[in-house]
């Protein structure tokens, strides 16, 4: 046979069965699944043993052996060596590429091309980063930004509508909630002309007629109402603590731009400024901050979130610029109270008097005594009945010195109309001084000619 000399002659001269027996034998033994290797490559004979049953050589006698071709395992090997090296260089030729362009921008493709000589620019946008409160410093003040988003609920903008108008309105303001159920105080000239109504918007948009409670023009404060519940009220604070040079924030509706926020500093405490429809000077504090026509009546907040003063720019000359005033906190909380219980004020006490100070350094450069110099009597007031003339000089009130102009509003305000005053007075004729002292009593403020006070 064929396949007998084929395997005689592969196995140089061995005889054909003996090699044919030998290594059917060697595969059945050293296969790992020789039984599978059999079904796969060999034809059965019918009626065949089963496996368990192959035991003798000789049954492989007459089985034609398939030619198995062993491919060489050296070049597989090789390829895939090859194919896993060019994988490795596009990956990492790729990622070198996307950190190039991550770290110096689209350009640097270009740069490649070109020698570097296409500009690039990478603006960084950072994400706002996470704080414990971000409308706080590390004292524990509000920020400009915390001041708008906190007390901006508590400051409503007012639109006027005088005789002129029914339906546009002609004068622009601002307000301050006092209440949760409505209450709002503004000054008195922005709402005194309001023939035909007010209508207050509130910060979140909603919009309210409001009702005049009771307005004091002396003092350009006044208050009124809106049919609201649940509003966020502003927190009050104390004027007299206020410091030279502290920051504070206006909220208003300048221009009629509603709730409009402006920044400055306090430049001046207990400045004593006339409105400008009264005789009666108000105490004021003094800020750089912006303050136009229709922040009437908005609040300045100190970084605290609390009012301590209610803006008007009434107040405000125009032959300057960065001068503005509010109305104290502590000098308009008394005609709040009075406008909210009985929609009137209450007189308050003066003296009658108009005086210039002098310091002590002045008194020194002029050879006389510091105190404070009368420039007039109200002749209505029970003050002009005494020996007072003008030019004499006030040393001292109830027997407190004094030597600044605040000195005597500070003193008078704490006294009632009726009160008995004695003034110590100096009075020099030429190089005499005479020294006297005189008593009267102080007047109602709602029924005569207010005081002035001159530096």
């Amino acid at each position: 046979m064929d396949f007998e000399k084929d395997l005689t002659e592969n196995t140089q001269g061995e005889p054909a069965e003996e090699n044919l027996t030998d290594a059917a034998e060697k595969l059945a033994k050293d296969a790992s699944n020789s039984w599978d290797y059999s079904v796969k490559y060999f034809t059965m004979p019918k009626g065949a043993v089963e496996n368990d049953e192959i035991v003798d050589g000789d049954f492989w006698r007459g089985i034609t052996l398939p030619d198995i071709d062993e491919k060489p395992r050296s070049k597989n090997i090789a390829s895939r060596v090859v194919l896993n090296l060019v994988f490795a260089v596009i990956f990492l030729g790729t990622g070198f590429l996307i950190a190039c362009v991550s770290a110096r921008g689209k350009g640097v493709v270009s740069n490649l091309v070109t020698g570097g000589k296409h500009m690039t620019f990478n603006m960084k946008v950072a994400d706002r980063p996470e704080v414990g409160d971000e409308l706080k410093d590390e004292m524990g003040r509000y920020t400009a930004q915390g001041i708008a988003e906190v007390c901006g609920p508590s400051v409503v903008s007012l639109d006027i509508f005088t005789e002129q108008s029914a339906i546009i309105p002609s004068g622009k303001g601002s307000g301050i909630i006092i209440s949760s159920d409505g209450y709002i105080v503004s000054n008195a000239h922005v709402i005194d002309k309001a023939k035909n109504g007010i209508k207050a918007v509130l910060n979140d948009g909603r919009e309210y007629a409001a009702e005049v409670v009771g307005s004091d023009p002396q003092t350009d404060i006044a208050v009124i109402k809106i049919p609201a519940t649940d509003l966020t009220p502003a927190e009050f604070g104390n004027s007299d603590q206020v410091k030279l040079g502290e920051d504070v924030v206006c909220i208003g509706t300048p221009a009629g731009y509603r709730h409009s926020i402006t920044k400055g500093v306090v430049s001046g405490t207990d400045r004593r400024v006339i409105p400008e429809n009264s005789t009666v000077g108000v105490s004021c504090l003094q800020v750089d901050a912006a303050i136009n026509p229709g922040n009437s009546g908005g609040a300045m907040f100190n970084m605290w979130g609390q009012v301590i003063g209610i803006t008007s720019s009434k107040l405000a000359s125009i032959d300057y610029e960065g001068i503005g005033f509010a109305i104290s906190t502590n000098e308009a909380k008394s005609v709040i109270e009075d406008l909210m219980e009985t929609g009137t004020v209450k007189g308050k006490a003066r003296m009658g008097i108009v005086f210039i100070q002098i310091s002590e350094e002045t008194a020194k450069l002029t050879d006389s005594t510091p105190g404070l110099s009368v420039q007039s009597i109200a002749p209505e007031c029970d003050v002009a009945n005494t020996d007072l003339q003008p030019g004499d000089l006030i040393t001292h009130i109830n027997g407190t010195d004094v030597n600044t102009i605040e000195d005597v509003p500070t003193f008078v305000r704490k006294m009632e109309p009726g009160d008995e005053v004695t003034c110590h007075v100096v009075r020099k004729n030429g190089s005499k001084e005479k020294e006297f002292d005189i008593t009267f009593k102080l007047m109602d403020d709602r029924n005569t000619l207010a005081e002035d006070t001159d530096e």
